[in-house]
């Protein structure tokens, strides 16, 4: 014998019997979909920038302290302050830095040859 979810077995079981039963059958929430979920983040990031800017302002206008901030709105503000004042870290590899500079020290356009010793100096 197959056994039946609830809601079936008591919706058998009212019309079986005849009578007027009203069956309210509860449906699991959805999960978000993948569009909404990127939305949610998205959104979310926005909340946290608009509360980083609210936050800096406050702290310049000496509204509020950087005590009263969580370690979460602490480090926001500060990553907001760097990318303001464009403190950006250098992700450029060790070649390429070496690179960049022999170029600059070569007058900005090296010569074909100056350039395969640019090469042969940076390499890693």
């Amino acid at each position: 014998m197959r056994k039946l979810p609830f809601a079936a077995a008591a919706l058998m079981l009212a019309l079986a019997s005849g009578a007027q039963a009203q069956v309210t059958v509860r449906q699991q929430p959805q999960p978000p979909t993948p569009s909404q979920a990127a939305d949610a983040a998205a959104q979310d990031q926005l909340d946290r920038v608009a509360r980083a800017r609210d936050n800096y302002i406050a702290l310049r206008d000496g509204q509020r302290s950087v005590s009263d901030l969580s370690p979460l709105e602490l480090q926001d503000v500060l990553e907001l302050d760097r990318r303001v004042r464009g403190d950006y870290p250098d992700t450029r590899s060790t070649r390429e830095r070496c690179v960049e500079e022999e170029v600059r020290r070569a007058g900005g356009r090296p010569s074909q040859l100056a350039r395969q010793v640019i090469d042969l100096k940076c390499r890693d």
